[in-house]
């Protein structure tokens, strides 16, 4: 059922570039609070990135600094005047940090108010999404993947009706 993503990219209607972030690795964060970042994923970040939460709110997000640059200019269309717009700006915003670096073991600090919101503890996942890395709680990860397997023929559906057939 993937065809139809091949067949975009080959039309050029999507792009494949900046794709810099896939697979998965466990991992468990050190009495500090801080990660080693996997080896894969390294370069990808060199250029600094900004810590925050995923869309869903149940993972940390580390975006590069290009993609963060495009979120900002994402929330920046949506004027003060809009309360429920900035109450969602305000959210996003306010549980990111950005101008992280790695240090020179290749980690980095995961701010404990981010680890609290997302429930994590020792044992974590990093997840390549593309043009993001998020770092899910592992049981937390486990029983999302659990859900999404389960419900795959749905999600299949949804995706290739949303997102590829619509634009045929």
């Amino acid at each position: 059922m993937w065809y139809n993503l091949e067949h975009k990219v080959r039309m050029g209607v999507m792009s494949v570039e900046g794709i810099e972030f896939s697979g998965n690795f466990a991992h468990t964060i050190d009495p500090k609070g801080r990660v080693t970042i996997p080896a894969a994923y390294r370069e990808a970040l060199s250029g600094g990135f900004t810590i925050g939460l995923n869309n869903q709110f149940a993972a940390i997000a580390l975006y590069p600094k290009e993609k963060w640059a495009q979120k900002c200019e994402q929330l920046s269309r949506i004027p003060e005047s809009d309360i429920k717009g900035t109450r969602y700006v305000r959210l996003i915003t306010g549980n990111s940090f950005s101008g992280c670096e790695l240090d020179a073991q290749g980690r980095v600090l995961l701010p404990a108010t981010l680890r609290a919101k997302v429930g994590m503890d020792k044992a974590i996942r990093f997840v390549g999404m593309g043009q993001y890395l998020e770092i899910w709680d592992e049981e937390r990860y486990l029983g999302e993947c659990g859900i999404s397997e389960e419900s795959i023929d749905d999600l299949l559906d949804y995706v290739n009706g949303q997102y590829y057939h619509a634009q045929a």
